[in-house]
């Protein structure tokens, strides 16, 4: 079964295009990503983004939702864009993490590769990583955070604390 493999990124340089890209959209000094909005803002400013909310029975049980690269168009379950509206951090975070694979995909164009059965996934270079990586650097700053508890972080950027404590295991 095949893999998709993309160009090594390092954590390092996902928080730096997570900074950059909180830059642009003038988040910066912002702890809780209005990510919902973000949906509307990135449709109307970003060429290639669309977006859509569909029945749960739309995608497969087990996918919350999904970015399509040749295309740029994100897919968000109802029930997913639902919690998220009403903060809950997962869905605040699955859809940073479908962003994400936007951003890292599609707007900078990371080099995707397939790999085959055998070959080991190094971290660096799992599409799921950097997204995943992405996402909690965009959403849960740094620098905002530099001296707050996980269970602070998550109250405060509207993350899960599974969310929260993984961004502060890794904030070095």
């Amino acid at each position: 079964m095949p893999k998709y493999i993309v160009e090594s990124k390092s954590r390092a340089e996902l928080r730096l295009l997570a900074e950059v890209f909180r830059m642009l959209l003038n988040l910066t000094d912002e702890l809780r990503v209005p990510i919902v909005e973000l949906l509307d803002v990135l449709s109307i400013h970003l060429k290639g983004f669309s977006y859509e909310i569909v029945p749960d029975e739309a995608l497969p049980e087990g996918i919350h939702a999904e970015t399509d690269i040749r295309t740029g168009h994100i897919t968000i379950k109802e029930s997913v864009y639902e919690g998220a509206c009403n903060g809950l951090g997962r869905d605040r975070m699955t859809i940073a993490h479908e962003i994400g694979h936007f951003i890292t995909l599609c707007f900078c164009g990371f080099k995707l590769q397939r790999g085959f059965k055998g070959s080991k996934l190094k971290t660096f270079n799992d599409p799921e990583w950097q997204a995943k990586c992405f996402a909690g650097e965009f959403m849960i700053s740094r620098r905002l955070t530099a001296n707050m508890t996980p269970i602070e972080i998550s109250r405060a950027c509207g993350v899960s604390y599974s969310a929260a404590y993984y961004q502060y295991k890794h904030r070095n």
